[in-house]
């Protein structure tokens, strides 16, 4: 692993997540109910994709593919049990956010991967 791929890997964890907060703040985007997560979660899975694909033999990207279909799995049966109800807009929004909770520390996680590694 080239230095350069740790050093981008580091650096886009926090471009990103400052990238996004500023669009948010000029944008002025919290009015139309959007936070940083919602746009930072999108961005930080492609950016799992380019650095697991260029850091390991394989992507990684299927190991956050199956991450995220059992987190959909759990909401949907929190909400089946617990609200007795499934309302979809609220489910995509509730998975949304904790997708991107899950996708920030898988991506963390394979960055300090990437340290270990060598």
């Amino acid at each position: 692993m080239t230095l350069l791929i740790k050093i981008a890997a580091v650096l886009f964890i926090f471009l990103t997540l400052i990238l996004t907060t500023i669009t948010v703040r000029v944008f002025k985007l919290r009015k139309y109910g959007l936070n940083f997560a919602d746009l930072a979660f999108p961005l930080f899975v492609v950016e799992f994709y380019i650095i697991s694909d260029q850091a390991y033999y394989h992507s990684l990207l299927p190991q956050l593919g199956l991450a995220l279909s059992a987190l959909a799995i759990a909401i949907a049966i929190y909400f089946l049990r617990k609200k007795r109800t499934f309302y979809y807009p609220k489910f995509f929004k509730f998975f949304w956010r904790a997708g991107f909770i899950l996708t920030f520390f898988l991506y963390v996680a394979m960055v300090i991967g990437l340290f270990i590694a060598n």
